[in-house]
């Protein structure tokens, strides 16, 4: 089976084979779980290096040292350096899943946060007006905080034995749409941002491409778990046109 292949053609197959597989599932991961800013606020850039350090380098690398043109137990080496790959994968690609934003939400705050999905209880509760899929990419919602006094402390008291807080229950959730201009007045000003000598230029490029549509936008941070990028919302749709890759809360 192996015996058509050089040491450097096997490297090179398992590499190129390797490269395909993971730059696929990061493509997906990218475009659809974790779609910019959430990759950047959410801090991936370290499990992406260790699943290339596993999945690109390592096991290719271990294929060079131990292919060899007829060695006895070759098939069974190749096979552990792929079981190492594919457990690697598995982790990482685990990490992707549990970890991956199901929402960004703003209530009484002046920023929006980024709720991931296993913080989730019961997506049943959801109200059926938002469109969101459970499988897919985050949805942007606005928390209605409750009025009730016997509701909120049901809540309270639920929490103290280890329960979710209000940003974690879907049933208070509402579209965005309807809710977010009661937050307008707190956003954040741009011309401001722009007087920082490191945001000049990110601004000053978000500005030439909208041109006079500026005016018609609100700004709000979103803070994941690591930084914090800005949110770009209109003000007559209400709904997230874009993003600024800038940290307006530096930490």
């Amino acid at each position: 089976m192996h015996n058509n292949f050089s040491r450097f053609q096997a490297f090179a197959i398992h590499l190129l084979l390797s490269s395909f597989i993971l730059a696929s599932f990061l493509t997906f991961v990218f475009l659809v779980w974790y779609p910019q800013p959430f990759f950047v606020v959410e801090g991936l850039v370290q499990i992406v290096w260790v699943l290339i350090g596993v999945d690109i380098v390592l096991g290719p690398a271990l294929t060079l040292v131990v292919f060899k043109t007829g060695k006895p137990g070759l098939t069974r080496d190749l096979s552990i350096i792929g079981a190492i790959q594919i457990a690697g994968f598995i982790y990482g690609a685990h990490t992707f899943y549990i970890e991956r934003p199901a929402f960004a939400a703003i209530s009484d705050s002046d920023y929006f946060d980024v709720i991931p999905a296993s913080g989730m209880k019961d997506l049943s509760k959801l109200d059926p007006a938002i469109n969101h899929s459970n499988l897919g990419g985050p949805t942007i919602v606005y928390v209605e905080q409750p009025t009730e006094v016997e509701e909120l402390k049901k809540i309270l008291e639920d929490m103290k034995q280890g329960g979710p807080g209000v940003y974690l229950r879907p049933e208070y959730y509402r579209p965005l749409k309807g809710h977010i201009k009661t937050k307008f007045r707190f956003s954040i000003n741009l011309d401001e941002l722009e007087n920082i000598p490191a945001n000049k230029t990110v601004i000053k490029k978000f500005k030439a491409e909208y041109g006079e549509r500026v005016e018609k936008f609100v700004f709000f941070p979103i803070i994941g778990k690591v930084t914090s990028r800005v949110l770009v919302i209109d003000r007559e749709s209400e709904m997230v046109v874009d993003y600024i890759d800038i940290n307006p809360i530096p930490r």
